[in-house]
Parts: C-alpha cells; structure tokens; sequence
C-alpha cells in the first residue's frame, strides 16, 4: 500500500462523508470522519517509511559508502566495559582527554543496522552520552558484551554512525587509541 492509495481512500471517505452529512446522518458522518482520520495517521506512517525507504542504499557498494567515514571524519573507537552495559551508558573519556570530542557536544546519532536515529549531548561529568535508552537498545540489538567495541563515526558535522565493530578489529584499547593517532 502506498501513500497515494491511501490519499485515494482518504478521499473516498470524505465523499461519503459529505453524502452522509446531506442525508443529515451524524452517527455515519462520526464514524467515517474517525476512519478518515485513521486513514491519514496510516498516510503519514506509511510516508514516513517511504521516505526512509528512498533513503537506504540499495547496492552493497552504496552500503559500504554509506557507512565509510569522510575525510574529514572523526572515528571514535570505545571498548565497551559490562558497567557501561549495566548502565546503558557509552563514556567517551579517553576521546575527550584526546580533544578529539568536547564535552556538551550536540550529536545526532544513526545506529546502524537498525537506523534508529537519536538526538544527544555529550556530558560533562562522567564524558557520556545523555541519551541512555537508544544506548541501551544497541547494545541489545547487536548483543554487544564487556571487551567489544563500538565505533562512533562522524558523517557529517554533528552527525554521527553507530555500530559495534567487528570482531577482532581492535583487539585492546591500545589498538584503538593507536588507530587515533
């Protein structure tokens, strides 16, 4: 079903609704006045989707570029500790005393794979992420445990990428930070 179909619908039902309100039917004007809204919020969804849809890359090759850093783009590796797990938190302390991000920094954040999209800040007292629910549901998504990284990457200004790295990509902290330099 498309949004077109459903604006078609749409306007099918306020016919009948004008039909049904010179036959001064109140009870029927009602009750199809509640399906056409129905019918709208079904619209909206529906081109909310499509726009995500048109949004997606749809080749392998345009997958990868959607999700390769830019030349000028931060990489943020962070291993994960069960703590951070517990807590739904994502600390960004090591990349702050680098002076790589800054603390009350706006991020916009896509979790890859599932494109969940979420506005946050990093805060000042404890280097985290404010937003700890979305956290809390990558880390569930893509079962990460204590010792995995993830990898905030900035796609544009603000604009970031999360996703947890692949196994064995960065085998310490060590590693990670080397990547930095």
């Amino acid at each position: 079903m498309t949004s077109k179909a459903i604006e078609a619908m749409i306007s099918k039902k306020l016919a009948e609704i004008g039909a049904a309100a010179s036959e001064q039917n109140l009870a029927k004007v009602a009750a199809l006045t509640r399906q056409a809204s129905e019918l709208e919020d079904m619209k909206k969804t529906v081109l909310n989707i499509e726009q995500r849809l048109k949004e997606l890359p749809t080749t392998p090759d345009e997958k990868i570029a959607a999700q390769a850093p830019t030349i000028n783009s931060r990489v943020l590796p962070i291993e994960v500790s069960q703590g951070m797990i517990n807590q739904n938190l994502l600390t960004l302390t090591e990349h702050v005393k680098r002076g790589i991000v800054s603390a009350g920094e706006d991020m916009i954040i896509e979790v890859i794979p599932s494109g969940e999209r979420f506005r946050t800040e990093l805060v000042v007292n404890g280097n985290k992420l404010r937003e700890r629910g979305a956290i809390g549901r990558f880390y569930k998504e893509t079962k990460v445990k204590e010792g995995d990284f993830v990898v905030l990457t900035e796609s544009e200004p603000n604009r970031w990428k999360l996703h947890k790295a692949e196994a064995g990509q960065y085998k310490s902290w060590r590693d990670a930070s080397n990547f930095l330099m």
